[in-house]
């Protein structure tokens, strides 16, 4: 989440992706940088143990999260 704020705040565009247990600590972090409302991708969790199918169906669904974010 702070690598992806600092992107922003530097003028690059960014996608910052978590897994759902870490969805309340992403949410926070970007409280305590001054972005509450800081929009990110959230996927399942674990992902070490996914299969390759899995990983790929995983990606696409980020990557439809990950187009508004990075084109508003």
């Amino acid at each position: 989440m702070h690598d992806g704020i600092s992107f922003e705040q530097l003028g690059k565009r960014a996608a910052v992706v978590c897994t759902e247990p870490f969805e309340i600590t992403a949410k926070n972090i970007a409280r305590m940088l001054g972005i509450a409302d800081y929009p990110f991708i959230t996927v399942e969790h674990p992902i070490g143990i996914r299969s390759q199918p899995e990983i790929k169906k995983m990606a696409e669904a980020a990557y439809e999260q990950a187009l508004p974010i990075l084109t508003a």
